[in-house]
């Protein structure tokens, strides 16, 4: 196989932790003894689809970093955690799959590790929106 090509191939399921950490580290705050993700100020100021993605992401995190079990989170979970009604977390949810920045399994969710760039590239987009 030619080396070039090579350059190519990459596995869906190696996590890259460096961009993980650049994309959550004015985001989130993971307690080390609970495993709690907690958004952070510039975080709660984002659209509800970008908190979502966020939160998501940072549990992501919590299980690469082994203080949380599960990654996946249930919509009933979700609202709790940002707050939010449970009709317009399914439309967001649903929206956000059918983008392919999450994925639902077994009626949980998370954000597959391919997708962490594109979150990372809607969050850029926010940031220089924002300014």
């Amino acid at each position: 196989m030619s080396e070039q090509l090579e350059k190519l191939l990459i596995s869906s399921k190696e996590l890259d932790q460096e961009l993980l950490a650049t994309v959550l580290v004015d985001l989130v705050k993971i307690d080390k003894d609970s495993g709690e993700i907690r958004l952070t100020t510039k975080a709660l100021n984002l659209p509800k689809r970008l908190q979502i993605l966020v939160y998501i992401t940072g549990r992501k995190a919590a299980k690469a970093l082994d203080v949380i079990r599960e990654e996946r989170i249930s919509p009933k979970e979700l609202a709790s955690k940002l707050g939010m009604g449970g009709g317009s977390l399914r439309g967001q949810l649903y929206n956000l799959c059918k983008e392919r920045l999450l994925e639902g399994v077994d009626g949980k969710y998370l954000v597959p590790n391919y997708a962490i760039e594109f979150v990372k590239a809607l969050l850029d987009e926010a940031s220089r929106n924002e300014r």
